[in-house]
């Protein structure tokens, strides 16, 4: 017990080295008490944890939710290192616990709760962890920038109202001091929205799908293994998205929610499903990149824009299987044709 007490202080200071973020603030971050108890549980901690886990589970089939954010809070204090409890919990605010309330102000402080606990707590005890950043990149595009909750459109209308005064009219960032103060108070880096915009195009930063892609790329760099596919397909997915709806053609001061096609976003977005494709090849991804292409190049037809549908249309014919017959006449996929009467 003396040596490893002479030692922890020089363990620690190793690891706060090594990942200065993960530790930056988290013993001032916790009560006294809580961190006696924990230097006190020692290695035990994970025992402890795993206990909690037990009865967390018997609350979640219960249904006892706002019981299970109090425990779930231990848990993660006990072992805040484990990714899976932090998404656990942060999807478990931003859907069980968001839908018991009635009022849609309510619904969208939890919604913000879970968002909060992995953008501000969960990536911060563990930076290299992608799955944390497609969780949160999750949140955003199905639970705000999707219809399936009934209040759907105050969740929107209110990301676009606190995005709305750091931006541009057309929803691009307007990156000056001021901005970038109050982009780190909601812990968004303006070099690195700066760089997607220049990367993938105009996003617009008022709609969700924007933050989906920002929190995913996030996590990109530390994907391994099958992870890595499930990060590309976080940013991808927003990002096909917004070539359809992705620049906010409504009015906040009429609170009406409308949105429009964003075609900045169409070769960019081509390009990064083909990166996605010649990495991890299968049938299912081609016939998503296929459908993607013909979707889109009348979209660009219907606006006006004949340049961007041929460009788009030889981007399909460079992806068309080989062992398949000669892709179809531009003007047959521009008429409705889709992959799906490709046998």
């Amino acid at each position: 017990m003396l040596a490893a007490g002479a030692q922890s202080r020089r363990l620690a200071q190793r690891r706060r080295d090594g990942l200065p973020l993960a530790y930056a603030g988290s013993s001032a971050e916790s009560p006294p008490a809580l961190n006696l108890v924990l230097v006190g549980l020692g290695g035990f901690r994970g025992l402890v944890a795993e206990a909690l886990w037990f009865r967390a589970a018997r609350l979640q089939t219960e249904g006892r939710y706002l019981e299970l954010v109090q425990l779930s809070d231990w848990i993660l204090r006990l072992d805040p290192r484990a990714s899976e409890a932090w998404a656990y919990n942060a999807w478990n605010l931003a859907y069980n616990v968001s839908v018991m309330m009635l009022r849609s102000e309510d619904r969208l402080r939890w919604i913000n709760n879970g968002i909060s606990l992995l953008r501000d707590l969960g990536t911060v005890y563990n930076p290299r962890d992608a799955r944390l950043y497609r969780e949160l990149a999750w949140i955003y595009q199905n639970k705000i920038g999707d219809d399936l909750d009934r209040d759907h459109l105050a969740y929107k209308l209110a990301l676009a109202e606190t995005m709305s005064p750091l931006l541009h009219p057309d929803g691009t960032l307007a990156d000056t001091a001021e901005n970038r103060a109050r982009l780190a108070a909601l812990r968004l880096d303006a070099r690195s929205m700066r760089d997607l915009e220049t990367r993938f195009g105009a996003l617009d930063w008022r709609l969700a799908e924007s933050h989906a892609v920002y929190w995913a790329t996030r996590g990109e760099p530390w994907a391994q293994g099958t992870e890595r596919l499930l990060c590309r397909r976080a940013v991808y997915q927003p990002l096909l998205l917004g070539v359809f709806r992705g620049r906010f053609d409504g009015s906040l001061e009429a609170r009406r929610w409308q949105t429009a096609p964003n075609l900045s976003l169409a070769l960019p977005a081509a390009d990064y499903l083909d990166e996605t494709v010649r990495e991890h090849p299968s049938a299912n991804m081609r016939r998503i990149q296929l459908h993607f292409l013909a979707h889109a190049m009348r979209r660009a037809q219907t606006s006006a824009d004949p340049q961007l549908a041929r460009a788009l249309y030889a981007r399909l014919q460079a992806a068309w299987p080989r062992q398949t017959p000669e892709a179809p006449s531009f003007e047959t996929v521009i008429q409705g044709w889709t992959p799906d009467e490709t046998p």
